[in-house]
């Protein structure tokens, strides 16, 4: 199935970001931050578009994550879970790393802004594996 240039492109800005963002230590809850946003839009790629089983047999094309959400029957978990669901089922050797990506960005984000530059540079280190092993 062809894949979604927008989405590549959205990740490959992401990056770019991140980054410049990485030359500022000051910033390295942002770095942390962009460099899950970069991871996600990488694996969106990779994983979208994919056919599921429909009631009836027939095949529906899933476009996106969105569409993925929309189309579950039960909202009990948040797109972030059910996206990394999606990793672990169709990008297995990046699960662990986009699961810590998640979670050192949640951390970053809502409970302590403040990490070490070493926390920015792993997130800089595994969001280039994600890149590679997705558009490879």
């Amino acid at each position: 199935m062809k894949r979604n240039n927008e989405t590549l492109n959205h990740a490959l800005h992401n990056e770019q970001v991140c980054n410049y963002l990485e030359l500022k230590p000051e910033f390295s809850d942002w770095v942390i931050t962009t460099a899950f946003y970069t991871a996600l839009q990488f694996v969106s790629y990779k994983i979208f578009p994919f056919e599921v089983q429909a009631i009836g047999g027939k095949k529906t094309k899933i476009e996106s994550l969105n569409q993925f959400y929309s189309y579950q029957s039960s909202r009990k978990i948040n797109k972030h879970q059910l996206l990394l669901d999606l990793v672990y089922k169709y990008c297995k050797t990046i699960g662990e790393d986009y699961e810590w990506l998640l979670n050192m960005s949640m951390n970053a984000r809502y409970i302590n802004y403040s990490h070490d530059r070493e926390v920015a540079l792993k997130s800089l280190s595994l969001v280039k594996k994600v890149k590679k092993t997705c558009i490879s």
